[in-house]
């Protein structure tokens, strides 16, 4: 589904400049954005912004931004997600295709379906249900706003991949509960299998760092819950133990990275960005939840389920509902107090489809909202039309972030609405429900507009970036704007049988498998 309904292309800014590094690492053999690199002479894109911006944020004291020299510099980017590309960049050269097309159909598709299937792991882990565990991970996936960003070359899918990661192996060290297709050893499950989880834990914890810095607000939470939870449960404490030097030594790796591209091993770049004087605003605390322009509530809807979700949750695993709301919150708060006097951008991650910066704890979110699910009745009644009327809201709204890309919903609102004209249209678009995004795409989907816009009209202009779309094909979608629909009835019916067959495996070798489990659990007694 991912890839069906990917683009095929990246975001109009931060996806390129991540790009033009894998790009440089293939062709330059070099970490650092190379301006020769033949993409951005293609894409006519504004790679001397990129440069001097980054050489003022690493050199505030001592450049004045006015007579840089053009050369190869780091970037703010996330290095990781530029290597995870590599492989694909070489796949392009190989099949002599195109290197955006293919990262931009596979990557973040790749990234987030993976995501769904941890929810779907941790889920039956956590429940003990697969029906419902696909239904969360289905939620997920296409129900709440990072169904979009299958068309971008953002980092934050990849962070969200990272920390749900590091959180369920976390949970499998603790609890020894073998799972269907989510657990990896046929034998039961001994110390060294803890250790073992509590390695991968800390290592994915680590990577997430490396993925984004911001990730290192969620530190504290992760190493407490550890520790306070296996004391409780009597673990060996090597297994903690383990975890804290895997996690160390993966954080002392992202260091050093730190250190050879800025000469610091707690600067990743941003400069002053990055110190607390930043966080002096509160706007964002009540717009990433109720604005119709990147609220929460609107484009996850079933998020309004949270309260309840953590009373439940909270009765079954208190230690873990108290983990979640820390990672939440906390995220919360850091996102929402951004200001530097440029809102709602600083903390809406716009120009972007819903709030961008919320993204890496859509996961636990979904989690959280699972324990609601488990208090349904199998009957039809007021609850179960609520959750049902929440789910199908949330599909249309990021259904309709799918068929036009949040560029050109944005650029309608530019040019069809005259919002242009004003000094604070991004403002008006995250405060005011008339132009909010949703209804922004809605609009342009009714009248086709996407249908109307001519790239080559944009040439030479500071709107350049309308050609990285696919306009003027009508649907945001790369292999439906290539091949046309019936290619794709043809994958979903090659995939559904994939699926079918699959499932008839799983079913054939669950039996002797839980019966050697039972066996091997009485044998013990």
């Amino acid at each position: 589904m991912n890839i069906v309904s990917s683009g095929g292309h990246f975001d109009w800014w931060d996806g390129m400049e991540t790009f033009f590094v894998t790009e440089s690492m293939v062709l330059k053999h070099t970490a650092k954005v190379d301006p020769s690199v033949p993409s951005i002479a293609e894409l006519n894109f504004d790679i001397n912004y990129t440069i001097n911006t980054n050489k003022i944020l690493q050199n505030e004291n001592s450049l004045n931004g006015t007579d840089m020299k053009i050369e190869p510099v780091y970037t703010v980017r996330s290095l990781i997600l530029s290597a995870i590309a590599v492989p694909f960049y070489y796949a392009a050269l190989l099949f002599s295709v195109s290197p955006i097309a293919l990262i931009g159909l596979f990557l973040n598709s790749i990234i987030i379906s993976a995501i769904c299937l941890v929810i779907f792991c941790f889920s039956f882990d956590l429940y003990r249900s697969k029906k419902l565990a696909f239904v969360l991970s289905l939620v997920f996936g296409v129900c709440s706003f990072i169904w979009p960003y299958n068309t971008t070359f953002w980092v934050q899918p990849l962070q969200a991949l990272t920390l749900i990661l590091g959180t369920y192996y976390i949970h499998k060290s603790l609890h020894y509960n073998p799972s269907f297709i989510c657990h990896y050893f046929s034998k039961p499950p001994n110390n060294k299998t803890g250790i073992y989880f509590a390695i991968l834990g800390g290592l994915f914890l680590g990577l997430s760092i490396f993925a984004h810095p911001t990730s290192i607000i969620f530190l504290p939470g992760f190493i407490l819950y550890f520790f306070i939870v296996a004391r409780r449960r009597n673990k060996n404490s090597k297994i903690f133990v383990y975890f804290l030097i895997a996690l160390v030594i993966t954080i002392s790796l992202a260091g050093l990275v730190n250190y050879l591209r800025f000469d610091s091993f707690t600067e990743f770049g941003y400069g002053s960005f990055s110190s607390l004087e930043m966080h002096d605003g509160w706007r964002g605390l009540v717009g990433l939840i109720i604005s119709p322009g990147a609220g929460l509530v609107f484009f996850f809807p079933l998020a309004i389920l949270l309260p309840w979700g953590f009373k439940y949750l909270t009765n079954q695993n208190k230690g873990l509902a108290i983990l979640f709301a820390y990672i939440i919150i906390i995220n919360w708060i850091y996102v929402g107090t951004l200001s530097f006097d440029f809102e709602p951008f600083s903390w809406s991650g716009g120009v972007a489809w819903g709030p961008r910066y919320l993204i890496p704890i859509l996961p636990f979110i979904a989690l959280a909202i699972g324990s609601v699910f488990m208090k349904l009745s199998q009957r039809l009644n007021l609850k179960v039309i609520a959750i049902a009327s929440l789910s199908i809201a949330g599909f249309i709204v990021n259904l309709l972030g799918k068929l036009v890309w949040y560029q050109y919903g944005i650029m309608y609102g530019w040019e069809r609405e005259s919002l242009s004209t004003l000094p604070n249209s991004i403002d008006i678009m995250t405060w005011n429900p008339y132009y909010s995004p949703i209804i922004l795409h809605a609009k342009a989907l009714i009248d086709g507009y996407v249908g109307t816009i001519q790239p080559e009209m944009y040439d030479g202009t500071s709107w350049n970036w309308v050609a990285y779309g696919l306009a003027p094909c009508s649907i945001d979608g790369y292999i439906y704007c290539t091949f046309g629909s019936i290619f794709i009835v043809i994958i979903l019916l090659i995939t559904a049988f994939i699926a079918v067959v699959l499932m008839k495996e799983i079913r054939l070798l669950k039996k002797p498998f839980n019966n050697s489990l039972l066996k091997n659990r009485h044998n013990r007694r």
